[in-house]
């Protein structure tokens, strides 16, 4: 058999598997990941130790799995700041008024959200970085994160 006949035959079961994982970003790439995975589930299969379908969709939700997982750490681990054009020319030693100003920014933080600050934009550790460091998980950091960004505005908001 053919192998454009068989995704043929197994693009359902493809994407049954995606939306049993919740698969909703990225389709086409997660996609191509099943039609990998169903060609090497092809090659590698021994028909004296059972049926293809079951050995297949096994290996396919396997290697989604795993493709799901690579792309979370990768999104915990990378953070897209813009376009490069926008940091040239900066200067990365801060002067001793800018670091003062950063400091007293921090200061009207509480809670997680101060620790964020402190060891994020003081410190300069990632979000992987402090999460492993307190011993929390990534999406913890994320909303110390964002609990430091609402303080602020709400800080600067009221000094308008």
């Amino acid at each position: 058999m053919l192998f454009e006949q068989l995704a043929q035959q197994y693009n359902p079961m493809i994407h049954r598997i995606m939306n049993k994982l919740h698969i909703y970003k990225n389709k086409e790439d997660f996609h191509q990941v099943g039609l990998i995975a169903l060609w090497e589930a092809h090659t590698r299969f021994d028909a004296s130790k059972g049926e293809f379908a079951p050995y297949a969709y096994s290996y396919i939700q396997g290697r989604l799995k795993n493709a799901l997982t690579k792309d979370a750490t990768f999104s915990d681990e990378t953070v897209l700041t813009g376009q490069s054009e926008l940091f040239e020319g900066v200067d990365p030693e801060p002067t001793p008024e800018s670091a003062a100003l950063v400091q007293l920014c921090g200061e009207g933080l509480d809670g997680r959200a101060g620790e964020w600050f402190r060891l994020s934009v003081i410190k300069g550790l990632s979000n992987p970085d402090i999460a492993r460091k307190c011993g929390v998980t990534p999406a913890a950091v994320r909303k110390w994160q964002q609990a430091a960004i609402k303080q602020l505005q709400d800080a600067f908001s009221d000094s308008e």
